[in-house]
């Protein structure tokens, strides 16, 4: 019996699965949820040791499906060593641990704010060390998405934006991001022939054992981990959604579609939180609510949008 068309690998099924979209909307929807669990557990959990156990789960979940991939490839992951490393530290540790720890001192609500400006610095950070094109609907799009993402976070008055209080945590949150957008402008550097399996897994162990120095530093000084019920639901789930998932799924999503069109979609982070807070929370869904999100997709459509004249 043959195989479905709609299974083959030129059928529909199969595109929508293997669609690099498709994965960077997955993987901000698990981000999404992983910025209000961290936020949640800080009284329970210290960020570096939250970092450091869901990264090395997340490393442990992923290395039965690398390890052959990982021996095949020894040769290529000693020439590119320092390059891995290099992007394990700009995402692991100065990205997601400084982030966890940025979350000790400010509302999930200013991380938002100050995530809604990533894609804009990934255009950036490309275009100073790669000069990565940018055109025109890339720039709309950014700026109607981002109405979106104030629209969201003011609930419809702009001058409720005006009256954020930041404070010394969110600078911590504007280096995680800028780290991220090295991240995202830098991983064309890593060996594409390298399988993807074995670059997570390389990812998140090296970037565990380099956490190690600042987790030791926060054991000795601030205070020790505690295995209880809080800590361990949140390192499960943050290393099966946010570290071997989302970081899988971003790293295929920027590999196809390239830094800046994967990082327009990081807006959708603040539309899934919101979504998320209507269904779990019980918040009521009102006409911002509406309006933002759809001021979000009109601006990633925008930034993918090719006219005549950009088609490759």
């Amino acid at each position: 019996m043959g195989r479905s068309p709609l299974l083959s690998s030129d059928g529909l099924a199969m595109r929508m699965l293997t669609s690099p979209y498709l994965a960077v909307t997955l993987a901000m929807v698990f981000w999404a949820g992983s910025t209000v669990v961290v936020r949640g557990v800080r009284e329970e959990v210290p960020p570096f040791g939250l970092s450091f156990w869901r990264t090395m789960l997340g490393a442990a979940l992923v290395l039965p499906f690398a390890w052959r991939p990982l021996v095949r490839q020894l040769e290529l992951v000693r020439r590119h060593f320092w390059m891995l490393m290099l992007l394990s530290f700009l995402l692991i540790v100065a990205g997601n641990a400084v982030l966890f720890l940025a979350l000790q001192y400010t509302l999930a609500i200013n991380v938002g704010v100050l995530n809604s400006f990533e894609p804009l610095l990934i255009i950036v950070v490309a275009w100073a060390i790669f000069r990565d094109p940018v055109t025109f609907n890339q720039l709309a799009g950014v700026l109607v998405s981002l109405l979106g993402v104030f629209a969201l976070i003011g609930r419809g008055d702009p001058r409720a934006i005006l009256e954020l209080d930041f404070n010394a945590g969110d600078i911590l949150v504007l280096f995680a991001y800028v780290s991220w957008a090295f991240y995202a402008a830098c991983l064309r550097l890593a060996p594409r022939e390298l399988d993807p399996r074995a670059m997570l897994f390389l990812i998140l162990f090296m970037g565990a054992m380099q956490l190690i120095p600042f987790y030791a530093i926060e054991w000795a000084v601030d205070r020790p981990m505690t295995f209880g019920l809080p800590a361990i639901s949140a390192i499960v789930g943050l290393a099966v959604f946010s570290s071997a998932g989302a970081i899988f799924l971003w790293n295929y999503s920027i590999r196809h579609l390239g830094p800046a069109r994967a990082g327009f979609f990081i807006h959708l982070i603040v539309a899934f939180t919101v979504i998320m807070a209507i269904v779990f929370l019980g918040e009521v869904f009102a006409w911002f609510h509406g309006l933002g999100i759809a001021l979000i997709g009109i601006g990633i459509y925008l930034s993918l949008y090719r006219g005549r004249g950009e088609r490759g």
